[in-house]
């Protein structure tokens, strides 16, 4: 086991401990394939993953990459966060700005996603 896959387990046992049930939201998806013109639906997924909410530090907080509304969610590796996915926070749906993977080598090891409303 290298020294990212013992972090991954780290991350992935202390998101159980500390983290709490968040359900998360993707968007279905509609296209059509240039080649044969064919017409693709992926409906709307709904699933839960065990995260925890931070704040930004205020010296993180720009005004332009980071607003003060901002959130931080740690979310778990085992999950493909993308960018739109929306997370429900105490009742409101807030919008995943920027996933931003802690990825140092090929393996993920959690999440820091930045959720806007």
């Amino acid at each position: 086991m290298n020294i990212y896959q013992r972090g991954q387990s780290t991350a992935l046992r202390m998101l159980k401990k500390y983290g709490i049930s968040y359900q998360v939201k993707r968007d279905g998806k509609h296209w059509v394939d240039d080649e044969t013109g064919e017409e693709h639906f992926e409906p709307e997924t709904l699933f839960s993953a065990i995260g925890v909410k931070t704040q930004y530090k205020p010296h993180e907080i720009d005004g332009t990459l980071i607003l003060y509304t901002d959130i931080k969610m740690i979310l778990p590796p085992d999950i493909d966060i993308q960018k739109g996915d929306k997370v429900l926070v105490d009742g409101v749906w807030l919008r995943v700005h920027e996933p931003n993977p802690v990825k140092p080598a090929d393996i993920v090891i959690c999440y820091q996603s930045q959720l806007r409303a």
